[in-house]
């Protein structure tokens, strides 16, 4: 049971092993917490891959049948209020909440066979950028029935699927097929399975050829601009044009030519 961070010239492969369908427990999403940011952290790699071992399920959610501690109403609400790294023992609520808090400076792509569900889905959803997927993918949220309502506002689904879309998800409960995901952009690809990882890798490849920085810059302005008015992003992204025309150019070289040169 492990996520591990596998280093492939510029390319990282984040891989998660918990036989037999790939499901994420308490410690798991603490792990998963620190690979991606050794990831961030790592100036040699620009482009992550996100896997999973073996040919089964890309990820099935949380392990509902992991043994959990019985906490107090005080306790449990205790947990709610305290930041995961403050937390004596690993649980939940835990670290997926700082998984998605974490700021995201590097492309993620993932490499989706069999089912990804559940929190799986959720992290698929926010912590991605490109999505390959092969065809006995699954995608959903079965949470509602059990009971459990909210994940379509915790991961602004429709910010990337159409609305009724994505209430069909939610909503219902049920999973949907790689060409109903694909036909509403929750995928980008349907690739065989003998060719995921080689197309999640070709893909990487041609995002790496790019500089770092402009990398980084390019998923920071989309996130921040989200929610702001027209005016205000095109205002803002002519600042960051100016910091980065003048942290290329040293004066002696057409910026074009400098860009290059440090790629």
């Amino acid at each position: 049971m492990s996520i591990e961070l596998i280093r492939q010239g510029s390319l990282a492969h984040i891989v998660l092993d918990n036989a037999p369908v790939n499901t994420f427990t308490a410690d798991l999403h603490k792990q998963f917490y620190q690979v991606l940011q050794e990831f961030y952290a790592d100036s040699s790699l620009k482009v992550g891959i996100w896997r999973s071992a073996g040919e089964g399920a890309f990820c099935a959610g949380d392990d509902i049948k992991s043994p959990r501690p019985e906490y107090t109403d005080a306790q449990l609400m205790q947990r709610h209020f305290t930041p995961s790294e403050q937390l004596r023992e690993v649980g939940y609520p835990g670290w997926e909440r700082e998984v998605l808090r974490l700021k995201r400076t590097k492309p993620l792509i993932a490499a989706v066979q069999g089912a990804c569900v559940g929190q799986g889905l959720a992290y698929l959803l926010m912590m991605t950028d490109l999505r390959i997927a092969t065809p006995k993918a699954r995608f959903g949220f079965p949470e509602i029935t059990y009971g459990m309502g909210g994940a379509a506002g915790a991961t602004q689904l429709s910010q990337q699927i159409p609305h009724t879309a994505a209430m069909f998800m939610v909503l219902t409960g049920q999973l949907v097929d790689a060409d109903y995901a694909l036909s509403n952009h929750l995928i980008n690809e349907i690739v065989p399975q003998d060719k995921l990882l080689f197309r999640a890798e070709e893909l990487a490849q041609s995002i790496a050829k790019h500089p770092a920085l402009a990398l980084q810059v390019e998923l920071e302005t989309y996130q921040l601009t989200k929610t702001m008015t027209r005016e205000d992003a095109l205002t803002y992204v002519e600042q960051v044009y100016r910091v980065q025309r003048f942290a290329l150019s040293d004066g002696t070289q057409p910026l074009a030519n400098k860009a290059r040169k440090d790629n």
